[in-house]
C-alpha cells in the first residue's frame, strides 16, 4: 500500500501585493511560558506571474510572527489541477494568474527568500528524478553553506506531471531514490573521492570536495514497504499528509512504531530520526464560507484525486470511488493532458462527503483541535497547506496569513 506520493505540489499559502498595500501590521502571536519540541511550517506558493519580492515579504512576517518555524518551497514543473479548471470563475487569481504552471526553481528562490528571512529553516521538496545525484548533493550542500545549516530536502520518488511530459524516467523513482540517497550519505562521510555502484548510478573516484562545515538533512516523501526500507536506511526522516494518505492518529502511530523498529533493526538512533506531517486544511472561522468552497470545482477535483492518495483507502472506508478504479493522482494526472470527460465525470462523481474527508476545516482553534491528535501520535514537524485561499479572492490574503500564524502557534502551544 501506497501511504502518500510525493506530496500536494505547490499553493499552499497565497499572498499577492495586496496583502502588504492593505495589511501593513499583522497582529503577531507571543511566546508565553509554554514550551514544545513541535516545529512548523508554511509554505510558499512560487509563481513567476507574482514578484519575487512578495515571498521576501511573506517570510519576514511568518518569521516575526515566533510561531513559525520554516517554510516549504516546493520543485515543481507542472500545476496541481486540469488546465480546464483554471478559470476565473473557480480560481479569481487566474485573471492575474495566467497559469499554475509557471513555477519559480526552488533551488533559485530559497537562498532569495532566506536573505530576507534567515531565521527560517528552508525545507525544499524534489524528486529523486529530474536531477542527477552528484548536481543534487552539490546544491544541498551549497544551500547549506549558505543557511549555515538550516536546509531540509523532503524527497519523493516522483510525479508523472513532473517528469513524463518532459521526457525524464518516470518508472525509476525508488531505484533511483535509494541511489541518491546512498551517495548523499557517501558524499557526507567519506573524505576524498569515492566509488559507488548502484542500480541507475555509477561512480568511480567521485569527489564533490571536503567542505562539509554545514549539513543538510534530508527526508523521504511517501509510503510502502520498499520506499520505508529506504528511508529508514539512509535518510534523516519522513513525511506523509494527513488525512489523505494516513487518515487517523492510530494509523500514524503504527507507522511511526514500524519506522523505530525498522531503525533500532539497523542501528540507527531512533530519536534522532525526524517524522513529520502535511496537513491538508480549508482554514476559515466563517462555515458558510467553507460550504460554498466545497462546491468549487478545484476543491473537488483535489478532494477526489488526493483526499485518499491510495483508491482502496476511499472503498475501505465505505465511499464509492470518483475515479476510474486504477486511475492515481502521483501516477497518471498530467494536468495539460486531462480529458474534458474525465474531469466532468471526477466532478460528478465527487460528494460532500468526499471533500469533508479530505480536510481538517475551521478556523483556528479547530483545525488545531483536529491535527493535534496526528501531531502527538510520535510526529515532531506538522505543516498545515491551506487551499482556500487558492479558490478566494486575493484580497482575502492577508487573513489567511493571520490564521496561519494563529494556528500555528496554538500547534506550539503558545499563544
Amino acid at each position: 500500500m501506497t501511504w502518500m506520493p510525493s506530496p500536494p505540489s505547490d499553493h499552499q499559502i497565497l499572498l499577492t501585493a495586496s496583502y502588504f498595500e492593505t495589511n501593513a501590521n499583522v497582529e503577531l502571536s507571543t511566546r508565553t511560558d509554554g514550551t514544545t519540541d513541535l516545529e512548523t511550517c508554511v509554505g510558499l506558493w512560487t509563481n513567476r506571474y507574482l514578484p519575487a519580492s512578495v515571498l521576501a515579504d511573506q517570510c519576514v512576517i511568518l518569521q516575526q510572527s515566533g510561531v513559525v518555524d520554516g517554510v516549504l518551497i516546493p520543485d515543481q514543473l507542472a500545476g496541481f489541477v486540469p488546465n480546464q479548471l483554471w478559470k476565473p470563475e473557480h480560481i479569481p487569481i487566474a485573471e492575474l494568474v495566467r497559469d499554475p504552471d509557471s513555477a519559480m526553481d526552488a533551488f533559485m528562490i530559497a537562498p532569495y527568500v532566506y536573505a530576507a528571512a534567515p531565521e527560517l529553516t528552508m525545507h525544499l521538496t524534489t524528486d529523486s528524478i529530474r536531477r542527477g545525484p552528484a548536481e543534487m548533493v552539490q546544491s544541498m550542500l551549497t544551500l547549506a553553506h549558505i543557511t549555515e545549516g538550516k536546509p531540509n530536502f523532503q524527497i519523493g520518488g516522483g510525479e508523472v506531471k513532473q517528469t513524463r511530459p518532459f521526457g525524464h524516467p518516470y518508472k525509476q523513482g525508488m531505484s533511483r531514490l535509494s541511489d541518491l540517497l546512498q551517495i548523499y550519505r557517501k558524499a557526507l562521510e567519506v573524505e576524498g573521492p569515492f566509488d559507488f555502484s548502484g542500480r541507475r548510478w555509477t561512480f568511480e573516484r567521485a569527489c564533490l570536495g571536503d567542505a562539509k562545515q554545514h549539513r543538510p538533512t534530508v527526508w523521504g516523501l511517501g509510503g510502502g514497504p520498499q520506499l520505508m526500507d529506504i528511508i529508514t536506511s539512509y535518510a534523516d526522516g519522513v513525511a506523509f499528509t494527513v488525512p489523505n494518505a494516513l487518515a487517523t492518529p492510530e494509523q500514524v502511530s503504527e507507522i511511526v512504531a514500524e519506522i523505530r523498529a525498522q531503525l533500532e533493526r539497523k542501528n540507527r538512533d531512533p530519536n534522532a530520526f525526524r517524522i513529520g506531517i502535511w496537513a491538508a486544511i480549508l482554514l476559515h472561522p466563517d462555515q458558510s464560507v467553507l460550504e460554498r468552497a466545497f462546491d468549487n470545482a478545484v476543491i473537488k477535483f483535489f478532494s477526489a484525486a488526493m483526499g485518499r492518495v491510495d483508491s482502496r483507502q476511499w472503498q475501505a472506508e465505505g465511499r464509492a470511488l470518483p475515479f476510474p478504479q486504477d486511475w492515481a493522482y502521483f501516477k497518471d494526472f498530467l494536468p495539460n493532458d486531462t480529458p474534458d470527460a474525465l474531469v466532468h465525470d471526477i466532478l460528478a462523481a465527487t460528494t460532500p462527503e468526499h471533500v469533508a474527508e479530505s480536510w481538517f476545516t475551521g478556523g483556528p482553534d479547530e483545525i488545531a483541535t483536529q491535527i493535534e491528535p496526528f501531531a502527538d501520535a510520535g510526529v515532531d514537524w506538522v505543516m498545515p497547506f491551506d487551499y482556500l485561499p487558492v479558490v478566494q479572492d486575493p484580497t482575502g490574503a492577508a487573513a489567511s496569513l493571520t490564521w496561519m500564524t494563529e494556528l500555528c502557534s496554538i500547534l506550539k502551544g503558545w499563544s
